[in-house]
């Protein structure tokens, strides 16, 4: 499902792309700061919804080559889920041209920690390995010679919040590498990251998102299934190596603070919270 978010403010004019798990709170919260938000969608029901709530509403499927529906924008925040279309990087592409014709100057594009290697550091030029890492790099190398003024890349780690607890991810089941170290980044801190890259002047292409402590996922995963009552996993050989990937320069150069930065004490917190 794709749905597109513009909103004007004190930052301009602000286009989102992608409605989903992060763009739907993403834009609520820009809206609870006093700003106008317009909206497409391609499913019917969530178009009556946020009508309903206060928020301008257009079907739109974001795989064709159709209008532009977001009209003039100053910036453009993409959160598109590559594994919503068939060709991402085409799709990014397009978007990317569509937004530069239409005004945006700033581009924010949602990637994900994918792309690097396993022992990488944020520092690294990316070298992931699979399908998934290269249409992350393909999309990315679309927006960066897109001719848009500024474009950033936020690499998000493995996403956990509302609707995604990671007490689900492996319970159950027979997994590797339960030595190596989890990287993972609450809902939250992705939404804070995103409004902090729209009212900064970025010094780099791409930052990552992650929470800055590394439980192993042995002990996390196994303490996550619990928390919901579910079976835990049952780690076996390899273990793998601990290596984790900090998101370490959005704090030192921009300032930013974690509100969850350890993913293990979110369990406890959550826990408390289900009366568990």
């Amino acid at each position: 499902m794709t749905v597109f978010f513009c909103l004007e403010s004190e930052m301009g004019r602000i286009g989102i792309v992608g409605a989903g798990w992060l763009g739907e709170p993403l834009a609520h919260t820009l809206l609870a700061r006093g700003e106008t938000v317009v909206a497409t969608t391609t499913d019917p029901s969530k178009q009556a919804r946020l009508a309903g709530e206060g928020i301008e509403t257009h079907l739109l499927h974001a795989d064709e080559a159709g209008a532009w529906p977001l009209g003039q924008c100053d910036s453009l925040v993409i959160t598109l889920p590559p594994s919503r279309v068939a060709d991402y990087p085409q799709a990014i592409a397009r978007l990317c041209a569509q937004a530069r014709q239409h005004g945006v100057t700033r581009l924010l594009l949602i990637g994900a920690t994918s792309v690097y290697r396993p022992g990488q550091s944020e520092e690294d030029a990316p070298a992931g390995e699979g399908e998934r890492a290269l249409r992350l790099l393909r999309a990315e190398q679309a927006a960066r010679g897109s001719g848009i003024a500024q474009v950033v890349v936020l690499r998000a780690a493995g996403l956990y919040g509302p609707g995604r607890h990671p007490g689900r991810f492996l319970a159950g089941r027979e997994c590797h590498g339960g030595a190596q170290a989890v990287n993972l980044v609450h809902l939250d801190d992705v939404v804070a990251a995103c409004i902090l890259l729209l009212e900064s002047t970025a010094r780099r292409f791409a930052y990552v998102v992650s929470a800055p402590v590394h439980p192993c996922r042995a002990d996390f995963y196994e303490q996550a299934a619990r928390v919901l009552g579910l079976a835990p996993p049952r780690f076996v050989a390899p273990q793998g190596e601990y290596l984790p990937l900090s998101g370490k320069a959005l704090c030192d150069e921009l300032g930013f603070v974690y509100r969850w930065p350890d993913p293990q004490a979110w369990l406890g917190y959550d826990a408390v919270c289900q009366g568990g």
